[in-house]
């Protein structure tokens, strides 16, 4: 690194520590001066702001932490700073990034939720990741336990790049049972914060953290939240910053599906159905589906007669649009409602998106 660089950084990390500064100041300051030390010498010259303390000797210990530990700081100012994130108001001046791989992929989801999860965020996650794996796209979170931890584990498993925004500095993880975790998204994604070296995870740094999970996505997707809580900070966040927001209903009277009913009721967030709906709300490319082969197993015995024909026809029509199953069997809308409804809890057909149904496959 040059002499004029290392200047340049140590001001600038200079600068994201000034405490009576607001971050929309401190982008605003940077923006129009274009760079750090420019605004420093602003600062002295300013009769108001030449008392700012600016902690130059904590800025050179943090540049040595970054150099022996192969962390990259990155300016807002920087070419390489995330597109999606620089449009948000309070970006943040100055990102902490370990890792591998390009973070300004052509599609960024965050995935959001509650640490006390119900079997059903293991489904919804893994769903999306198969929905999700024929894009050049990048999974976001927390690192945070419970949906979090899912969502990071699962985008492994599915080789998608995933990156953790974390809620303190990179000298140390929290939690520390993510530590394993978070060292193998290093290899495939990484570690992002806003925080230098010996910041602990204190409570009110993960709303700040929250904003940036936010900011540097296209869409965020709340899987299970309760009424209040760090996923319902994101997610009005991610509102804020005109992002695209869903939320999976869950059961109603579910404490940890309360979160997300409010959000759809609020208008903040859609209704998350599965993953083509949200492709195809998003405008993202649609995977191709195959056509699916009638299954050689032979229908249920406990099934009455009509429910074994509507199973055939979708077989043969499949997918199929449900005005077309109720114009064929000429039944009243309602029953054929219930039949379908008991064959997609049963895992013998699935509803798609246009309201079509499909012989569901394994």
């Amino acid at each position: 690194m040059s002499n004029q660089l290392q200047e340049e950084l140590l001001y600038l990390i200079a600068l994201s520590k000034l405490k009576p500064i607001s971050d929309i100041d401190k982008k605003n300051l940077l923006t129009q001066h274009g760079s750090a030390k420019q605004v420093h010498d602003y600062c002295k010259s300013f009769p108001a702001l030449n008392s700012l303390h600016w902690p130059i000797d904590l800025a050179k210990k943090e540049i040595d932490f970054i150099s022996k530990h192969s962390i990259k700081a990155i300016s807002i100012l920087d070419t390489q700073y995330p597109s999606r994130l620089l449009h948000c108001d309070d970006a943040p001046i100055i990102l902490y990034y370990k890792g591998q791989g390009n973070f300004q992929l052509p599609y960024l989801i965050s995935i959001v939720g509650t640490r006390a999860h119900t079997k059903q965020a293991f489904t919804i996650i893994k769903e999306l990741m198969e929905g999700f794996k024929h894009l050049n796209i990048g999974i976001i979170s927390g690192l945070a336990l419970g949906v979090d931890t899912i969502t990071h584990q699962t985008a492994l498993s599915f080789q998608l790049p995933t990156w953790a925004v974390l809620g303190h500095g990179l000298d140390q993880i929290y939690p520390t049972q993510n530590r394993k975790l978070a060292i193998a998204m290093l290899e495939n994604g990484g570690l992002f914060t806003e925080f230098s070296s010996q910041t602990s995870p204190l409570h009110f740094h993960f709303p700040k953290r929250n904003r940036i999970v936010a900011g540097l996505s296209d869409a965020t997707i709340v899987v299970e939240t309760a009424i209040q809580g760090g996923s319902m900070i994101t997610a009005g966040l991610a509102f804020k910053y005109n992002r695209e927001v869903f939320a999976a209903p869950g059961k109603i009277h579910d404490p940890k599906s309360k979160g997300c009913l409010a959000l759809i009721k609020n208008n903040i967030a859609s209704i998350y159905h599965d993953p083509i709906h949200l492709l195809e709300s998003l405008q993202w490319p649609v995977p191709s589906i195959p056509k699916i082969k009638k299954p050689s197993n032979q229908l249920s015995f406990y099934w009455d007669e009509i429910t074994k024909q509507i199973v055939e026809f979708i077989d043969i029509h499949s997918p199929v649009q449900e005005e077309e199953i109720l114009a064929h069997f000429s039944m009243e809308r309602n029953l054929l409602g219930a039949k379908l409804l008991d064959l997609e809890l049963d895992g013998v057909i699935e509803r798609q998106a246009g309201n079509q149904y499909a012989r569901k496959i394994d």
